[in-house]
């Protein structure tokens, strides 16, 4: 195999692992998958897709046993799997002018995309049942052969956009082995464990957690992505002989506090990612919850490549073997396994040795106007701890200095000013404030400025 993350194990595990163990859990037991059942999924499906051209094709399967299916057949088949940073129509015309012969793995297509070739659930629902009903004996050296097979093919992602415009990011299947690999070594993942994630497939963090952690791994996954609060306990609920891990963001940990949830008790840890999480709201998190909260720092540039305990410290323990490459004071460049080429970071870190380092803020983050410096992040915390104000968020338009709010509240704008000018200086005051029934969120949370700019 080509990845070395079996490499201790003897050929009785390693088909223990792969054929024996359930993988991925749903409703009930007979549904449940092995890791071999998905692979053999994966070879039958893939003989559905007739493409004289160079296979591309984009999943929306939110299911991980779907998404996991399609991306391993498209692999077999030498082909590009394309994920979306959202569903907007404007990034949905993009990608299909770009990729005008794109197959598309889904149901309920986006009108953008009714006439395109499409699998859908039905015909991967078709292949799991041919399976199951004569399941394939277990080899070793198939194994090895399929991984050899796809490890060169390519995964498109793209960064969220939150500040600009979408970037294309390519990885390989070796590629995010090989990330895959320093995080099953940092949270122990090779001790079975049954991982929950609200994190979508095809942003980097969801990609990693439920797909390419678990599955090289002796982690379980859910197949759902469950949002509401009771579809999320009863997920983690479905396996209780596992320690449980829930994987979510810091907007909505935040939401499901309000809830008062009765947490499982075999849930063990919690992690975090795609934004930073305030000191206060991660200790007020395990202390609701009663777990140990853990950040996960990383881009769809590098994967991920550090953690830590969100409450004892604020230094970032980096993975094994990430290297640094100073730019400027504060500014770095890393690379990892998983990576071919040193890939600048966005955001200031303060690093205290190969381990260790502090970050500091993201280079679109810090403003300065009339000789003054301010950081957005800040100016959106102050803005969402005023009472009346459910969402809100400052902006910097283009050739313009000032600043500009769009908020969700039930109070008035005058209201608004008047509570920040206890907190800011006002010269950073917004001019105007624009009120909005929502504010525009991809699947994690974070701002689509493109979209919000369209209502000034």
């Amino acid at each position: 195999m080509q990845s070395n993350l079996f490499k201790n194990q003897s050929h009785s595990e390693i088909e223990r692992l792969w054929f024996s163990d359930t993988f991925i859990y749903s409703d009930s037991s007979e549904q449940n998958l092995s890791r071999w059942e998905v692979l053999q999924a994966a070879i039958h499906l893939s003989l559905k897709i007739n493409s004289e051209q160079t296979l591309s094709a984009i999943v929306f399967f939110q299911q991980r046993h779907y998404f996991l299916i399609s991306c391993l057949a498209i692999a077999l088949k030498n082909g590009r799997v394309i994920l979306p940073p959202n569903t907007s129509e404007h990034t949905l015309k993009n990608l299909q002018n770009e990729w005008p012969n794109l197959w598309v793995f889904g149901n309920d297509l986006p009108s953008e995309y009714q006439h395109q070739y499409q699998i859908s659930s039905v015909q991967i629902e078709e292949t799991i049942t041919s399976i199951k009903s004569a399941p394939p004996s277990f080899k070793l050296d198939e194994l090895t052969r399929f991984f050899t097979r796809i490890n060169k093919s390519e995964i498109l992602l793209y960064t969220s956009g939150s500040t600009g415009l979408p970037k294309k990011v390519i990885k390989t299947w070796q590629n995010m082995i090989d990330s895959a690999s320093l995080a099953i070594s940092r949270f122990n993942l090779m001790t079975p464990c049954f991982i929950v994630t609200t994190v979508p497939n095809q942003h980097m963090f969801g990609l990693e957690t439920s797909i390419f952690w678990p599955f090289f791994s002796k982690a379980s996954v859910w197949h759902e992505r469950p949002i509401f609060p009771e579809d999320i306990i009863s997920a983690l609920s479905v396996n209780t002989q596992d320690p449980a891990l829930f994987i979510s963001t810091p907007l909505h940990l935040n939401k499901l506090l309000a809830f008062q949830l009765n947490w499982p008790k075999h849930l063990k840890r919690l992690l975090s990612a795609t934004a930073p999480m305030p000191d206060a709201l991660a200790q007020q998190i395990e202390d609701q919850i009663g777990v140990q909260l853990f950040e996960v720092y990383g881009s769809t540039e590098t994967a991920s490549i550090a953690s830590k305990q969100s409450t004892s410290s604020d230094l970032w323990s980096c993975y094994q073997s990430i290297e640094f490459q100073i730019i400027s004071p504060s500014k770095y460049a890393v690379k990892t396994p998983g990576g071919n080429t040193f890939q600048p970071l966005n955001d200031q870190i303060e690093l205290i040795d190969n381990r260790w380092f502090r970050l500091g803020k993201r280079d679109s983050d810090l403003i300065k106007i009339a000789g003054k410096r301010a950081s957005l992040t800040e100016l959106n915390q102050y803005l969402r701890s005023i009472e009346g104000i459910s969402d809100g968020v400052f902006i910097q338009p283009k050739n313009t200095t000032r600043l500009v709010a769009f908020t969700v509240s039930t109070i008035t704008h005058t209201e608004i000013q008047k509570a920040l000018r206890k907190k800011i200086d006002p010269i950073f005051l917004p001019r105007p404030i624009i009120s909005l029934p929502t504010l525009p969120r991809n699947e994690v949370g974070k701002i689509l400025y493109n979209e919000l700019l369209k209502n000034l």
